[in-house]
C-alpha cells in the first residue's frame, strides 16, 4: 500500500501566496491587455479633464524621462474601467475609516474638501509668486486702483469639517505675506468674513469651488476697497438651476454623494449683460451660460468657464474699465461686479499669452484686481506671466 505522503503548513501557505500572486498579475495584465484594445478616450466627463494620450516616442524624450512619465500617466488615464476602480477605491478606503484618498479628505456633513498638505507645497515657487504679484502691484499703485484678492480654501475656512490632525498648509500665513509685500492697503482679504459665516453654505460640498453665497460675501468686502457700494441680497432674484450638481472633488473619489445645489443671483433690475469670450469667438446674452447646466460640470454656468478672455459690457456707464487676472473663483464673483463697471476684461493666464502691459493700455484699463485661490496662487507656474 503506497504511503500518503504529508504536505506541510508551509507548503501550503507558499501555493496559495502563489495562487493570489498569478491571480492578481493575471488580472492586471489582462486589464492592461483589454484597455489596449479598446478606444482611447480624449476626455473624462466623470473627472472633467482631458486624459493622457499615447505620447510619441523618440530617443530624446526617452532618455530625458518625458516619455516614460507621459507613458505611465497614458497608462493610468486610459484603463479600463477607471471610473469604476476609482470608486470602489473610494468605498474600501471609507469603509477602512481612512481620511480620504486622491487628495480628498471625507469630511464631515457630506463634504469632500480638497486636501492641501502642507509637505507639498513648494517654498521656493511661493516666494516667487509674491515676489512677482508685488512687482506687478509696485507697477500700477499710483495710476490705477490695484487689488489682489488671494482666497482661502474650504480646508481652511471649513477646518471643523476635515479630520483631526490634518497637516494642512497654512493659507492664512501666505494672505499675510502676500499683504506684507505688496501693502495691506491693496489686499482684499475674505477670510474672515468667509470664517464669520462658515455655516451657511459658502462651499459646494463636492466641488472645490465658492458658492454665489460665499462669493456675495466677499464682494461686499471687495466693494469697501474698490470704493464702490454693495447691492444688498434683498435687491437679487435667486434662482436654483440646479440640484444635481457633482463637481471637482467628487469626480476623484467617484463614491455616492449627495448632489449640490447651484443658486444664481440676477439683479431684479435686469440689466443687459453682454459678454464676449476670446475676443468675439463665442458670444453670450448674460452672465450666466445655461447651456452648461446640462453637461457633467455645471459650475461653467458662470460665465462660461474658464476661457483666456472674456470682456462684460452693460454694466453702469461710468468710464471704468476693470481688469480682473483670476482663476475659476472669480466666475462666481464677478457677476456681482458687473453692474459697477462700464466694462470688465477677465484674462486667465493658463490660456492668456499676450501682453498684460499692453492690455491694460489699449483698454485704458481704470482699475485691476489680481483673485486667486490661495492654493492656485502658490501653485500657478504662469504667474510669471504677470511681469509681461
Amino acid at each position: 500500500m503506497k504511503k500518503e505522503e504529508n504536505k506541510s503548513p508551509q507548503t501550503g501557505n507558499r501555493f496559495r501566496q502563489a495562487s493570489i500572486s498569478v491571480t492578481f498579475l493575471a488580472l492586471v495584465f489582462g486589464m492592461a491587455g483589454a484597455s489596449m484594445l479598446v478606444k482611447d478616450r480624449d476626455f473624462s466627463d466623470n473627472e472633467n479633464r482631458v486624459l493622457q494620450q499615447r505620447p510619441e516616442f523618440t530617443s530624446e524624450r526617452l532618455f530625458d524621462g518625458t516619455f516614460t512619465k507621459e507613458y505611465e500617466a497614458y497608462i493610468t488615464d486610459q484603463f479600463i474601467g477607471r471610473d469604476q476602480w476609482i470608486a470602489l477605491k473610494g468605498y474600501a478606503e471609507k469603509a477602512l475609516q481612512k481620511k480620504g484618498i486622491n487628495g480628498v479628505y471625507f469630511g464631515k456633513d457630506g463634504y469632500l474638501i480638497q486636501t492641501h498638505e502642507a509637505d507639498k507645497v513648494d517654498a521656493e515657487l511661493v516666494n516667487k509668486n509674491v515676489g512677482r504679484l508685488q512687482q506687478f502691484v509696485s507697477k500700477y499703485k499710483g495710476t490705477k486702483n490695484v487689488y489682489a484678492m488671494i482666497v482661502p480654501t474650504a480646508s481652511s475656512v471649513l477646518k471643523d469639517k476635515i479630520p483631526a490632525y490634518a497637516q494642512e498648509y497654512d493659507q492664512q500665513t501666505l494672505i499675510s505675506q502676500i499683504g506684507d509685500a505688496i501693502g495691506k492697503d491693496h489686499l482684499i482679504e475674505v477670510g474672515d468674513v468667509l470664517g464669520q459665516h462658515k455655516e451657511e453654505y459658502i462651499f459646494y460640498r463636492t466641488d472645490h469651488h465658492w458658492t454665489s453665497l460665499g462669493a456675495y460675501y466677499a464682494y461686499v468686502e471687495a466693494c469697501g476697497k474698490l470704493g464702490i457700494t454693495p447691492i444688498p441680497q434683498s435687491e437679487f432674484t435667486k434662482t436654483e438651476v440646479t440640484k444635481e450638481f457633482l463637481g471637482t472633488t467628487y469626480s476623484k473619489v467617484n463614491i455616492k454623494s449627495k448632489p449640490d445645489t447651484i443658486t444664481l443671483y440676477e439683479q431684479k433690475t435686469k440689466p443687459s449683460y453682454h459678454v464676449a469670450l476670446n475676443h468675439d469667438k463665442e458670444q453670450l446674452e448674460g452672465l450666466f451660460d445655461y447651456k452648461k447646466l446640462e453637461q457633467k460640470d455645471k459650475y461653467p454656468v458662470f460665465l462660461g468657464g474658464n476661457n483666456a478672455y472674456v470682456e462684460i459690457t452693460g454694466g453702469e456707464k461710468n468710464g471704468k474699465t476693470l481688469l480682473v487676472v483670476k482663476d475659476s473663483f472669480a466666475h462666481t464673483l464677478v457677476p456681482f461686479l458687473a453692474p459697477h463697471y462700464e466694462k470688465i476684461i477677465m484674462i486667465d493666464y493658463r490660456y492668456f499669452n499676450e501682453s498684460t502691459e499692453q492690455l491694460v493700455e489699449k483698454e485704458a484699463v481704470t482699475d485691476i484686481l489680481v483673485l486667486y485661490n490661495t492654493m492656485n496662487f502658490v501653485e500657478d507656474r504662469n504667474l510669471l506671466k504677470l511681469g509681461r
